[in-house]
């Protein structure tokens, strides 16, 4: 008799926002860039569509480029690996693993505008733990 597959249990312990923007894959050892767009965004990885593959547990670094509330053009850099690859028809899912959380320190503006937008929209706070408010 076969086992039940057990559904897959979410571990995150961050919240992920869907978020317009694009993403500049950069691969410093093959000095290449690859263009992405954003998917979503959490303050521990990123989403992201891709036309060409990137390569799972590869060292990237990524610039994010989005319009902030005041139509102005923005961008953090941020660094990670690649966790996930799939390819859905013509295109590629690709979820990155950032190396280290999201903060002011490093990415001022993309803090900024995540924040806003959590604000604004009454999005759910970062953290999943109800008993901590980041923002």
């Amino acid at each position: 008799m076969r086992k039940k597959k057990k559904p897959p249990v979410d571990t995150r312990k961050w919240f992920r926002y869907q978020f317009f923007g694009s993403g500049a894959v950069i691969f410093p050892k093959e000095n290449t860039v690859v263009d992405t767009t954003i998917a979503n965004i959490s303050f521990s990885g990123i989403g992201l569509y891709s036309s060409t593959p990137v390569g799972k547990g590869k060292k990237v670094k990524i610039k994010i480029s989005f319009v902030d509330r005041k139509g102005k053009i923005c961008e953090d850099f941020t660094e990670g690996k690649v966790d996930w690859q799939k390819k859905f028809k013509n295109i590629y899912l690709v979820g990155v693993i950032f190396d280290e959380e999201l903060n002011t320190v490093n990415q001022p503006k993309l803090l900024e505008h995540l924040t806003w937008l959590i604000d604004t929209f009454n999005w759910p706070q970062p953290y999943k733990d109800k008993r901590i408010s980041m923002l």
